[in-house]
């Protein structure tokens, strides 16, 4: 399957994907129940899982239009929040990854192999209704997960994958797949910087509390801490955190 695997992938990177990475579902073991890859496609033997870099003027825009003789000084903040970082940050490289898992599912089946992609997690007008039937709008699958599994990154102390490449600011999708293909090697060496930065920490509002079970020096395949979603619930959209731990994080990080 080295052929296959190599076509995959080289076409993913010429396509705009940042980061390309590939697990067995061996890896998935202990995934709860009815969202193991097997739960999608019966004969699944791996996970496709690629992401899009978010732009850093996308992330850091609080200074942006400060001088405007256009936007209005009361407007700015839910304009830069909830139009530009929303577009730039989440909507558009979702729309790209969708295209791309697209492409490579219906390629994998015109090749013989059932797949499956998820819709990127989430765009920001599909929100309202995940929320009104899936308690705390959690994804069908774990693109989070995933990419762990596919030895893209480790998950960091408030449970954002972290990146060797682009720290946290990358957007995921996965396809999984029933050709079996060659996994990526997982990551051997840690990335997040752990209680010694905390930053993440520090910057989340959803009142993250670390398990008991938490390893300090292990490199983290699962999640580390506990995250109160109803904590994030509460903040009204206008002061939503919008990538406030994903901002503060130093790996990879240009100054």
């Amino acid at each position: 399957m080295e052929v296959l695997t190599d076509e995959v992938v080289t076409w993913l990177k010429t396509h705009g994907a940042s980061i390309v990475g590939i697990s067995n579902v061996e890896r998935f073991e202990g995934a709860p129940r009815g969202h193991h890859p097997c739960d999608f496609v019966p004969g699944a033997r791996s996970v496709i899982t690629f992401g899009v870099a978010v732009l850093h003027q996308s992330l850091y825009w609080e200074k942006l239009l400060a001088n405007s003789e256009f936007v209005p000084a009361e407007h700015r903040k839910d304009i830069l929040q909830n139009y530009l970082f929303m577009q730039t940050g989440y909507t558009i490289p979702n729309n790209l990854l969708n295209s791309m898992a697209l492409h490579i599912a219906n390629f994998l089946e015109s090749q013989g192999y059932l797949s499956l992609f998820f819709p990127a997690t989430y765009s920001y007008e599909e929100d309202e209704f995940i929320q009104q039937r899936i308690p705390f709008g959690l994804g069908l699958f774990s693109q989070r997960h995933a990419a762990v599994r596919a030895g893209l990154g480790e998950f960091g102390l408030n449970n954002v994958v972290v990146t060797p490449q682009y720290g946290p600011r990358v957007r995921l999708n996965s396809v999984i797949t029933e050709a079996e293909l060659t996994p990526s090697p997982l990551l051997k060496e840690k990335v997040c910087l752990g209680e010694s930065c905390s930053l993440c920490l520090q910057n989340c509002p959803g009142a993250i509390s670390l398990r008991p079970d938490f390893d300090p020096e292990a490199v983290w395949y699962n999640t580390p801490a506990r995250t109160d979603i109803r904590a994030c619930e509460k903040l009204d959209p206008v002061h939503y955190c919008r990538g406030r731990c994903v901002k503060v994080c130093p790996v990879a990080h240009k100054s």
